[in-house]
C-alpha cells in the first residue's frame, strides 16, 4: 500500500512538471509572437490578398495557441474520469499532429521556392511528403487509440494522469520529422552556398542561409531530444516537450514566411525580383 501511494505521489509530481513546462511553452510562444508582431502586421495583415501561404501562416500562428491553451486547461479540470480523458487526448493529438503538418508545408514551400519550382523537386517533395506524414498521422491515431488513464477514476484528481500507452510510436514520429527535416536542411545547403558565394553578406544571401540551414539544426535538435524523452523516461511523460516542440516547429515556419516577405518587400522597392515563390 505504501508503495502504491508513493507511485501515485510520483505520477502526480511528473503531471505537475508536464503542465510547468507547457507553461513554459505557451510564454515563449506568447513572446515570440510578440517579437514579430510589427513584421506580422505589415506583411501578413497589410496586404488584403489571401495565398495559399498566408492561410497556412494564420493557422499555424494562432493554432498553436489552441494547442497550448487546451493542454493547460485540461490539468486545471477536477475529476475528469479516464474515458473523458482520453477523449480529450485524442483531439489533442490530433490538433498537434495537425499544426505540425501546417508547419512542415510552409518549411517545404520554402525548399520548393529556392530550387525554382523544378517538375523533378515538386514531384520529389510531394513524394516524400507524403511518405513521412502519413506515418506520422498514422502513428499519432494509434497513439491516440492507447493511451490509457487507469488512475483517473481512483483517485479523483484534477487534469489527466496518462498511466500506459504505444509510447515508441510517438518516438517514431519524432525520428520521422527529424529525418524530414534532415533531407530538407540537405536540399537548402546547394542554394544557401550559391546564394553565399554570389552575395557573400548580402541579406539575401543571410535569408537564404538562415532560414535553409540553421533554422532546420534547430528542428533537429528538437525532435532528437523528443525522441531520447519519449524513450528513456516514463509513459506519463510522453507529451512533456510536446508542446515546445509545436511551439519551436511553428516559430520557425512562420518566421520563414515573416522573413521571405520582408525580403521580397525590400526588393520589390529597389525593383529587383531576386527572392520570388513565397
Amino acid at each position: 500500500m505504501e508503495s502504491l501511494a508513493q507511485t501515485i505521489l510520483v505520477l502526480l509530481e511528473h503531471m505537475q512538471n508536464v503542465t510547468y513546462l507547457h507553461v513554459a511553452s505557451l510564454a515563449l510562444w506568447v513572446f515570440e509572437h510578440l517579437i514579430t508582431l510589427d513584421k506580422e502586421v505589415t506583411y501578413i495583415w497589410g496586404s488584403s490578398h489571401w495565398s495559399v501561404v498566408k492561410v497556412l501562416y494564420v493557422f499555424v500562428r494562432y493554432s498553436t495557441y489552441v494547442d497550448a491553451t487546451l493542454n493547460i486547461v485540461v490539468q486545471c479540470f477536477p475529476s475528469l474520469s479516464s474515458k473523458t480523458c482520453k477523449s480529450i487526448y485524442y483531439a489533442i493529438i490530433w490538433f498537434l499532429v495537425t499544426g505540425m503538418t501546417a508547419a512542415e508545408i510552409i518549411l517545404t514551400l520554402r525548399v520548393w521556392a529556392v530550387w525554382q519550382k523544378t517538375k523533378i523537386i515538386t514531384i520529389v517533395l510531394t513524394l516524400y511528403f507524403i511518405g513521412t506524414l502519413v506515418p506520422v498521422w498514422v502513428n499519432d491515431g494509434i497513439l491516440g487509440r492507447s493511451l490509457t488513464f487507469n488512475l483517473q477514476d481512483l483517485l479523483h484528481v484534477g487534469g489527466c494522469l496518462a498511466t500506459s500507452g504505444r509510447i515508441a510510436l510517438e518516438a517514431s514520429t519524432w525520428g520521422l520529422l527529424l529525418a524530414y527535416d534532415t533531407i530538407m536542411m540537405l536540399l537548402m545547403l546547394p542554394p544557401a552556398y550559391d546564394a553565399f558565394r554570389r552575395g557573400g553578406k548580402s541579406t539575401m544571401a543571410s535569408t537564404v542561409i538562415r532560414d535553409g540551414i540553421i533554422y532546420y539544426i534547430y528542428l533537429f535538435v528538437v525532435s532528437l531530444v523528443n525522441m531520447v524523452v519519449l524513450l528513456k523516461l516514463s509513459p506519463d511523460y510522453f507529451s512533456l516537450l510536446a508542446i515546445l516542440g509545436r511551439v519551436i516547429h511553428s516559430a520557425l515556419s512562420c518566421r520563414v514566411v515573416l522573413n521571405i516577405r520582408e525580403q521580397g518587400w525590400a526588393n520589390h522597392r529597389l525593383h529587383s525580383t531576386t527572392i520570388t515563390g513565397v
